[in-house]
């Protein structure tokens, strides 16, 4: 895992395939389509990552493309919207913006432009868990 150590700030887009660990600062597009993604409680993003999984502990302006799953911890601060196939969102993190779960299954097996059909079950209601699951 390659990581931006805590002190440095890096402008500009970053690609790759290595998963990445930010302790440090990232103003600029994050791109690592088949990795891991953890912005640590003192990392800062200013930018869209896309990546296969993404854990966002710190703070992060931009979107938040995950293609398997996305973590948003009990310190993590989202301004931007969330598209992942499964979400965790934990007490205490703050988001805000839009999410988007099951984006890729769910929205191929649907047609363009037609809302998904509601349940004739209602959802249940949430549990007192300190973690809530979606997805």
């Amino acid at each position: 895992m390659s990581s931006i150590a805590e002190g440095l700030k890096i402008k500009g887009e970053v690609q790759g395939s290595e998963d990445l660990r930010i302790d440090g600062e990232i103003e600029g597009r994050i791109s690592l389509p088949g990795a891991v993604v953890v912005i640590g409680p003192k990392g800062r993003v200013t930018g869209d990552v896309q990546a296969r999984e993404v854990v966002l502990e710190g703070n992060a302006h931009g979107n938040l493309f995950a293609r398997e799953r996305a973590r948003i911890a009990a310190t993590g601060k989202l301004e931007g919207d969330v598209t992942s196939e499964r979400l965790v969102i934990e007490e205490g993190a703050h988001v805000s913006g839009r999410v988007d779960i099951g984006a890729g299954e769910a929205r191929a097996a649907r047609p363009a432009n037609r809302p998904a059909a509601a349940s004739a079950i209602p959802p249940a209601p949430p549990s007192p868990a300190s973690r809530t699951t979606v997805g």
